[in-house]
């Protein structure tokens, strides 16, 4: 049975923590919005992050911090891969009442161990594209999918402008992943309209064989 820890409003949501034998469930006007008892296509959104990063300081932009699952996945995968999370990784998250949780009560120890170039901010992740390319990664966590379930603010992101924003903040080789509790073939159109290539991972979910979670990987072409 669930425990419900505390509760935080943030941008007129109520959210609400809940905790389980050590396993942690966050809960937005009361639809679960990230359930940690299911966090395989989070590990698996930052393990693919990791592996598509072109080297150990690569600059990466996270946008939603939840539960840390994603977050925890690329610095295991870019430790793996180069023997020390080097990376550049800004992580915005709008909530500074996740921040707070995911400090003192989700994965203290995580946050305490950070490496330096790992800085968590408050914020909109639209805040930190630009036309710059900046970013070799961008990967979205913000919702549960391009829909903006939980937030109307996040749709700027799903549209062909935001879609187009992303492509210009990525360096000419770059990637957007993103994390989606469904399928979305208009989604997918969009993306290759404004000039990406799309691939998808599906990722099953434990004991629901008839659901599973996606993860989309945009490609921006070389030009």
């Amino acid at each position: 049975m669930w425990t419900h820890v505390t509760s935080a409003v943030s941008e007129g949501s109520r959210l609400d923590l809940y905790e389980r034998d050590g396993v942690h469930m966050i809960r937005v006007d009361g639809w679960e919005l990230m359930n940690g008892a299911y966090h395989a296509s989070e590990d698996r959104l930052g393990r693919l992050a990791g592996l598509l990063s072109p080297g150990a300081d690569a600059a990466v932009l996270l946008g939603g911090l939840g539960l840390g699952y994603t977050l925890a996945s690329l610095l295991a995968t870019l430790r793996e891969r180069f023997g020390a999370a080097r990376a550049r990784i800004t992580v915005a998250e709008r909530s500074g009442a996740v921040l707070s949780w995911f400090r003192s009560r989700v994965n203290p120890v995580l946050a305490a161990s950070l490496p330096d170039g790992v800085r968590l901010v408050e914020g909109d992740v639209v805040a930190w594209l630009g036309s710059d390319g900046r970013w070799d990664l961008i990967v979205l966590d913000v919702d549960n999918g391009p829909a903006a379930l939980s937030g109307v603010g996040n749709a700027v992101l799903y549209g062909a402008e935001g879609l187009a924003r992303c492509r210009d903040s990525l360096t000419r080789l770059g990637h957007v992943l993103l994390w989606s509790g469904f399928e979305d073939p208009d989604f997918v159109a969009r993306a290759c309209a404004v000039g990406f290539s799309v691939g998808r991972v599906s990722v099953g979910l434990p004991n629901r064989s008839d659901q599973a979670h996606v993860v989309y990987v945009l490609s921006r072409e070389a030009t």
